[in-house]
Formats: C-alpha cells, structure tokens, sequence
C-alpha cells in the first residue's frame, strides 16, 4: 500500500553523493542508530487510538494510495487505485466520494495523480499531469479549475497561495528539479536539488508538507535530506539530514542512474530510464537498509526504514526538542504499522480492521478503545490508527 503514508510531510543543495560526506553545521542532523531497540513503549507512547473509517456502499476503499489529513477542516481525503477520492470526518464519518464527479463534463475530472488540501479555498485540490487542477470541496462541488501548460508531465502538488503552486516532476524528464507556478501569470520558475541517490525505494507519494507557516519538501525515493522551501525566492534550503552512518547508502560504484535529465530525444530518453531501472533492480536485490518513508514537524522526525527484500520494517521517531530517539523494531517493545503523517504529537497510520489487534499494545487502551477494536470486522473499511507520542 503505496500510501503508509499523510498527509507530509518537504526537499533537498547539499550532495549526497560523496564518499566523504560533510554536512554543514547548520543542517539538523538526526542519527538513526538502527541497533538500539527501545525497550519500554511508555517512554514513548503516551495512549493508542483508533478511527473506524465508516463503512456502507459508497464508502469502500479500493487500493488505496494515499491518505491526507486537515486539522483544520478535521478531514481525511482519500485517493484510491481507480481515481478515486473518498472523504471522511476526523471521527471517521464518512462524507463523501468523487466517483459522480469523474467524467467528461464541464465540472469533472478525466485523470487524477495527486491530491492535496487546499486551505485557501478549504478544499481538495486534484491535480492532472498534463497541468489542470480540480479543486473540490469535501463534498464535491466544484470550487475552481485552473489550468497552465507545463514543461513536462507533473506528479505532485500543493497550493502556496490562491494563485501560486509547487509541483514536482517524474524522475526521468528532469535532473532533481520542482517547479514553482504562478497560474495568473504563468511564470514558471524550475529549482534544482540534489541527494537522490534512487528512485523508487519509498512507500507513500508525498513530498510537500506545509505546517504553520512555512512550505517544506522530502524528496521520494533515497534521499536523506529534508528541505524547507523558500517561496519568495524560489529555492530549496537543506534543513535536515537524516544520518545511518556506515549503513548509508551511497552512490559511489552503483550501476546506472537516479534521475533523469532534461532531453527532447526518445532514444535518450528511453537509455536513462533503463539506467534508472538498472539501479533500482540492483538496489531492491541487496541488503541494504533504506529510509522507505519520512515527515517530521516541529517537534518530531519519523523515518520508516528496511531492507528492500523484507516485508516489514522499523520504525525511528526522533524527539526534535529533547533529542531523544527512539526504535522500534522486531516486533519490540510491539509491533507498529508503517505511519503515513504526524498531526501536533499523533502518529497516523492506517491498516485492514483485522490487522489493529497486531499493530497495538491493550495498555495504552482505554476500555472504550479496546471495545472499539473488539467490536470490528473483517469486511470493515479501513481504520485508522493514531500513536499518540508523549512531549
């Protein structure tokens, strides 16, 4: 499930392709000690919830790719597999879906590869690669369409303000570069990052993530650093700098490529993007740990990390303000299910109704959460699981 993975939580001008690494003093560095097992999940986990997303005829999710999370509008949007977006209270109540809004109609959309909330019009933006955005509200009405021409195909998105976005590019068209669009004007202005060392190697396609006031970016697939976004001057600013030490996977000697390049050439075209499979395949078959999915906030970093040929892995969460980190791993001090975003001090992650009982410690329960989780059923829609981390 491409999804385990909010709501980012983000993006990355120092390299990350040398050997000999030095990261200036002014980026974070977060150290992931991948051995030391936290032994006591009280240290950490303050109480465990859970959110049975509604379940009736129109509510079933299928394939879910990824899930965002409002706290102001108290929302969660869902994109699923056949294009589909699903909404549902915070209480998981559902709302909604955009199934009667999928067409080809003046108010409908034909092709959907990224949502995100839009707080400017307190609704969903859907973004089409080809440049249009869909924005609905949580209901499905249309709210606004807008519309550029971009350069190449784009795959993420998120609205800086009622007329200006952030989007992202495929791997193959672009050597690591984000675009920066004013729709009334339709200045396009593209900035560089550096770090991707393979695409790929990641769960969850989010990428942008703003909390409070400020604009961040995380590159997907294997990069190890996080970016704040300067929006006025439309850069990228390397803030942190997720370190496994000799675990670290570096670019030195790996087959083929990780990004692309900008080319009018097919043959071209087609030689990176068989040199970009070349080093996934090669990655995918080696032991190597990779950080699959990572977001943060003020107050905390979450990295999901494992070997590419595991099927489960371990999860790093990072006190930002004590320094304090934490790992859990191995089914120790429980077992925890891959989070796809953090909302103030809460984990969020989302599982199959059967799956909560393996993913939870009884604990940190109340008796009206256990009873919740009891009462639940196999055919159940999703439910969605909230770590609340002690501050």
């Amino acid at each position: 499930m491409k999804v385990i993975n909010i709501i980012i939580l983000l993006a990355f001008i120092v390299c990350a392709c040398s050997t000999n690494k030095t990261i200036p003093n002014e980026i974070e560095r977060v150290f992931v000690e991948v051995d030391n097992v936290t032994q006591d999940a009280s240290s950490l986990i303050e109480k465990i919830e859970i959110v049975p997303l509604e379940t009736n005829d129109s509510s079933l999710l299928y394939r879910i790719e990824k899930i965002i999370y409002d706290k102001k509008m108290d929302i969660y949007a869902i994109y699923t597999g056949d294009q589909i977006v699903y909404t549902f209270w915070g209480n998981g109540k559902y709302i909604s879906n955009s199934r009667g809004v999928k067409g080809q109609g003046p108010k409908e959309y034909t092709m959907v590869l990224d949502i995100n909330f839009n707080p400017y019009l307190e609704g969903i933006d859907m973004l089409n690669p080809y440049g249009t955005i869909y924005t609905y509200s949580p209901t499905f009405e249309l709210l606004a369409k807008k519309k550029f021409e971009p350069e190449f195909p784009i795959n993420n998105l998120i609205a800086v303000d009622s007329v200006n976005y952030i989007f992202s590019y495929p791997f193959i068209w672009t050597d690591q570069e984000i675009a920066f669009v004013d729709l009334k004007t339709q200045q396009v202005v593209n900035t560089n990052y550096e770090g991707t060392i393979s695409g790929g190697l990641h769960i969850g396609n989010t990428c942008f993530y703003h909390i409070n006031d400020e604009f961040y970016f995380v590159p997907l697939g294997l990069n190890y650093y996080f970016y704040q976004i300067d929006t006025k001057e439309k850069k990228l600013i390397p803030i942190m700098y997720i370190d496994f030490g000799d675990l670290e996977v570096k670019s030195d000697d790996l087959p083929g490529r990780a990004w692309g390049k900008r080319t009018d050439s097919k043959e071209e075209r087609k030689e990176i993007s068989d040199e970009v499979k070349e080093r996934f395949n090669f990655l995918s078959e080696s032991d190597n740990i990779f950080p699959m999915s990572k977001f943060f906030n003020k107050e905390y970093a979450y990295v999901y990390f494992k070997k590419a040929m595991e099927r489960s892995g371990n999860h790093f969460i990072y006190n930002r303000k004590k320094k304090d980190s934490f790992l859990f791993k191995d089914k120790k001090p429980f077992s925890m299910y891959p989070c796809l975003g953090i909302v103030d001090n809460i984990l969020l992650s989302m599982c199959k109704p059967d799956m909560v009982s393996q993913i939870v410690d009884r604990k940190f329960m109340s008796s009206e959460e256990i009873s919740k989780m009891e009462s639940l059923k196999e055919d159940d829609n999703n439910v969605i699981v909230k770590y609340y981390l002690k501050k």
